[in-house]
C-alpha cells in the first residue's frame, strides 16, 4: 500500500515531493575557528527528515578525499586507498547501536566533546576525536590533529557501507570552496556514473563567526539513477543553491504541531492549517502549499496567537485528496519546509433524522443523538413547570423536547436548533431529554418546511407513526368541553374518523391558566358546527390518540385553495431570485383528487435540497407557494439552477404523474 500511494503522490504533486529527503541530510558545517584544541569550534550538523529513527551503525564520515593520490573513501570495501593518511584528515565509522531519531537534528563535533563545550557552552551528540570508531578495526583512520576541516577548499561526505558489500552507498555529499577535491565515481567498477567534476557545484566558504548552512533540501538532484543510499546521484546537488553562508547564532525556522481540523474534513467543511513557527530572528513569511485536483496552490499564513500561524481554506466541494506542506522563511533568508501531509476530502455522512429515529425506535431507544430540526411547539406553551416542547426536521416527523425542570432557555416556534440527547419514551411519548445544556439556535422565525396534510384515521389506527409531528386536519367540530383538567376537548371529525384536539388553558389559545376566555376568535371559529383547519401536535393519551393544538393561529376556517381541474400542473416564476436579498420564488401547482402529491427541490446534480409538500389531498386544488431559496437545513443555496419535481400519486391505482419547472438561484452584486 505504501508504494502505492507515493506513487500517486509523485505523480500529483513533483513539486511539493522535492521538500522532502528521504534519507540522513548534513545541515550544518562550521569550519573555523580551529586553531588550537581550546578554541576548536569545528563542528557537523545532520537532520534525519524521515519519520522513523535511523540506526547509524554502519554510516561513516570522511573529509580525506586525495585526488592528487587517488585515495578515496569508495574503496573502503578493498581495505586500501580509501583516505589521504593526513594528520588533519578523517574516515570514521559511527559508534555500534547510535540512531538519530524521526524528524530530529545531532551535533558531531570534528574535534573532542570538551573542546567543543569550552566554546559553546553545551556537549555535543558525538565527537569524532571521543566517540567515533576506525573506519577498519586495525587501522588507524582518524587523523592526529585537533581539528579537521579544511577552512578553504574540501569534501565532506556521509555514506553507508555494510562491512561486506564490493560498493559503499552514498548518503550526503559536499564539497566548497573549488572543485580541487570533488569526487565521480564515473568508470569504477561496480558503480554507476555520476556527475561529472567540471558540472559539479561547489559551496563558499565562510570566516569566524560565521558557518555553512543548508537552506532547502537537495533542489534539483537527480532522484534516481545514482549512487545513493536511496538512488540519488548526491553528487549532482547544486550545492550553490542549496546552502548558504549565515551567522554562526543563525538557524532555520523550527516547524512544529503542524496540523488540520478537522481532521477528516468532508466537502462541506472549511479546512484550518495550523504550525508552530519558531526562529532566532524574525520570521518573514509562512506559507501552506497545497495541491488539489493537480493544481497546486499557496496561502499565505498569519500569526495568530503567540508562535502559532493559521489560514483557512473555504470547502473543497468535491471529494478529493489534498497534499500540503508547510514553508518558513525568516530575515536571513533561512527556509525550513515540512514534510508532504494528506488531507482526505470526503462526502459528509447522510444526516441522522428524527424519520430514521422512529422507524428504528428500538436501536436508538437510550443512545445520545445530535439532531437540527425547527421547533413547532415552545417553552412555556404545554407546560410551564417544566419543558415540554416538539420540534421536527424536513422529514416531517417530530419528538418531544423534555426537561423536568424549566430553565431560563430561549425556545420559540420557528427557531431552527441543533441539540443533543437522550432518547427516551413516557406513555407512549418518544421523547429527547438532556438536551437544554446543549441547545444551539441556528436562526429563528424559519417557517416549518411542511406540514403533511392526513386523514384522522391515518391518526387514529397508527398513533405512533404521527406522534410527535406537526399535521395538519380539516374536519368538523362536533363536540367540546371546556376547563376540563385545566383545559378544552375539541372532537373533529372528517369522512374517515374523529379525533380529540386536547388545548391546555397554559396555550392561552382559548382559555387563560384561569380558566377565563381570552381567545373569542378561536372560540368562535371551534363552535360545534364549522369547518375548520387546525395545525397540530400528533398524541398519545392513555394508550389512545389524540392532537395537541400550541397555538391560536393554527386554527382558521376550512379552505384548501381555488378549486383544481384534477391533472397535474406545476409552474414557477420564470425570473431568477435572490434569496440573500430576501426574495422569493413564487410557484402554483395542482394535483388529482385521492393523491399523495409531493413537491421537491433538487439541483442539476440529482442530489436533494427541500421538501415543499408531502400530503394526501383528498380533493382536486391549485395551490400557490414561495420558496425561500433555504434547504431543509435552513442553509441558503449557492446561486445556480435548480429544479422542482412534482409527484402526484394515486392512493387507490398506485399511478404517478410528474411535472418538472425550473428555478434559477441569482447572484447577490455587491
Amino acid at each position: 500500500m505504501k508504494k502505492i500511494v507515493l506513487a500517486l503522490v509523485l505523480f500529483i504533486a513533483p513539486a511539493l515531493l522535492l521538500a522532502g529527503a528521504d534519507h540522513i541530510l548534513i545541515s550544518e558545517i562550521v569550519l573555523q575557528p580551529s586553531s588550537s584544541s581550546t578554541s576548536h569550534a569545528e563542528y557537523i550538523k545532520l537532520y534525519n527528515p524521515t519519520d522513523n529513527a535511523i540506526d547509524l551503525t554502519n554510516y561513516y564520515l570522511t573529509d580525506a578525499t586525495d585526488t592528487v593520490n587517488d585515495k578515496f573513501y569508495y574503496r573502503l570495501p578493498d581495505s586500501a586507498n580509501f583516505w589521504s593518511g593526513g594528520g588533519s584528515d578523517f574516515i570514521a565509522r559511527f559508534p555500534l547501536g547510535f540512531s538519530i531519531a524521526g524528524k530530529s537534528e545531532m551535533i558531531i563535533s570534528t574535534g573532542t566533546a570538551s573542546a567543543y563545550q569550552n566554546y559553546y557552552g553545551t556537549a555535543p551528540d558525538l565527537s569524532i576525536k571521543d566517540d567515533f570508531l576506525q573506519a577498519i578495526s586495525e587501522q588507524t583512520t582518524k587523523g592526529t590533529a585537533p581539528y579537521y576541516l579544511d577552512n578553504l577548499k574540501e569534501t565532506l561526505v556521509l555514506f553507508y557501507w555494510d562491512g561486506t558489500s564490493a560498493t559503499v552507498k552514498d548518503v550526503d555529499y559536499t564539497l566548497w570552496g573549488d572543485l580541487s577535491s570533488a569526487v565521480d565515481k564515473s568508470g569504477i567498477s561496480s558503480y554507476v556514473n555520476e556527475t561529472a567534476v567540471t558540472q559539479q557545484k561547489f559551496m563558499t566558504t565562510h570566516v569566524d563567526g560565521q558557518k555553512l548552512q543548508r537552506v532547502s533540501d537537495e533542489g534539483n538532484e537527480p532522484a534516481s539513477g545514482g549512487n545513493g543510499i536511496t538512488g540519488h546521484d548526491e553528487t549532482g546537488e547544486d550545492l550553490s543553491a542549496t546552502w548558504h553562508v549565515v551567522s554562526v547564532g543563525f538557524t532555520k525556522p523550527k516547524l512544529a504541531s503542524i496540523s488540520h481540523s478537522p481532521t477528516n474534513p468532508t466537502t462541506s467543511d472549511a479546512i484550518t492549517f495550523t504550525a508552530d513557527v519558531t526562529d532566532d530572528t524574525t520570521i518573514v513569511s509562512v506559507q501552506l502549499i497545497y495541491t488539489i485536483n493537480n493544481n497546486q496552490q499557496t496561502a499565505t499564513m498569519n500569526l495568530t496567537v503567540g508562535n502559532t500561524y493559521s489560514v483557512t481554506l473555504p470547502p473543497i466541494t468535491t471529494p478529493d485528496t489534498l497534499y500540503y506542506l508547510i514553508r518558513a522563511e525568516d530575515k536571513t533568508s533561512l527556509i525550513s519546509t515540512s514534510n508532504l501531509a494528506l488531507v482526505l476530502i470526503t462526502t459528509p455522512p447522510e444526516p441522522l433524522t428524527i424519520a430514521t429515529i422512529r422507524e428504528n425506535w428500538s436501536e436508538y431507544l437510550g443512545t445520545s443523538v445530535t439532531l437540527r430540526g425547527v421547533v413547532t411547539v415552545g417553552k412555556d406553551i404545554l407546560r410551564t413547570t417544566q419543558i415540554t416542547g416538539y420540534f421536527q426536521d424536513y422529514t416531517g416527523k417530530g419528538l418531544n423536547l423534555y426537561e423536568s425542570s424549566n430553565s431560563s432557555i430561549t425556545l420559540n416556534r420557528g427557531d431552527s436548533i441543533e441539540v443533543t440527547g437522550e432518547l427516551d419514551e413516557y406513555n407512549g411519548v418518544y421523547e429527547l431529554t438532556s438536551w437544554a445544556s446543549s441547545l444551539k439556535t441556528l436562526a429563528t422565525d424559519v417557517p416549518i418546511s411542511y406540514v403533511p396534510d392526513v386523514l384522522i384515521s391515518d391518526i387514529v389506527n397508527d398513533p405512533t407513526k404521527w406522534e410527535g409531528s406537526l399535521v395538519l386536519l380539516k374536519g368538523e367540530v362536533v363536540e367540546r368541553a371546556d376547563n376540563v383538567g385545566g383545559g378544552s376537548n375539541v372532537v373533529v371529525e372528517d369522512v374517515s374518523g374523529r379525533i380529540t384536539v386536547r388545548i391546555w388553558n397554559t396555550t392561552n389559545a382559548l382559555f387563560n391558566s384561569l380558566g377565563v376566555l381570552v381567545n373569542t376568535h378561536t372560540d368562535s371559529l371551534l363552535t360545534v358546527g364549522n369547518r375548520v383547519n387546525i395545525k397540530c401536535i400528533g398524541s398519545v393519551y392513555s394508550t389512545a390518540a389524540q392532537v395537541l393544538l400550541g397555538y391560536a393561529d393554527d386554527v382558521s376556517p376550512y379552505t384548501e385553495g381555488e378549486a383544481g381541474t384534477e391533472k397535474t400542473k406545476l409552474k414557477t416564476s420564470p425570473y431568477p431570485f435572490v434569496p440573500q436579498l430576501g426574495e422569493v420564488l413564487n410557484y402554483s401547482y395542482e394535483y388529482p383528487s385521492n393523491c399523495r402529491v409531493i413537491l421537491r427541490v433538487y439541483d442539476m446534480a440529482g442530489r436533494y435540497v427541500t421538501t415543499l409538500a408531502d400530503d394526501y389531498k383528498a380533493i382536486s386544488w391549485h395551490l400557490d407557494g414561495k420558496w425561500d431559496g433555504r434547504n431543509e437545513f435552513n442553509d441558503l443555496m449557492a446561486p445556480g439552477n435548480y429544479l422542482f419535481i412534482l409527484e402526484a400519486t394515486n392512493k387507490t391505482t398506485g399511478k404517478t404523474t410528474t411535472k418538472v419547472a425550473p428555478a434559477v438561484v441569482g447572484v447577490k452584486f455587491k
